[in-house]
């Protein structure tokens, strides 16, 4: 399972017609309507990175979108872990 996290701009007033569009894209998880240098961001979630590579490509050729800048979200191993091993992960090695 792949997770990553984009920032979507587009061309100017068709925010609505690339949020509704984006939401029918498989992976989308998360899309939310934000305000400054980029209009959107999204979190997607696919198998591996070659899907999430043609769900980015998908999204980046639709119409009226300028820009995507992705982020890969790497796996949480704390969740995982217990307090004793966290400390024994973030000792200084002798």
């Amino acid at each position: 399972m792949v997770l990553a996290i984009s920032l979507i701009k587009v061309v100017p007033d068709h925010e609505k017609i690339v949020y509704h569009a984006l939401k029918d894209v498989d992976g989308v998880k998360n899309l939310y309507h934000i305000f400054g240098e980029h209009d959107f961001f999204m979190m997607i979630e696919a198998n591996d990175m070659s899907d999430l590579g043609m769900t980015l490509a998908r999204i980046k050729e639709m119409c009226y979108v300028e820009a995507i800048r992705s982020i890969l979200v790497a796996p949480t191993i704390w969740r995982a872990m217990n307090k004793s091993n966290i400390k024994n992960f973030l000792a200084p090695a002798a």
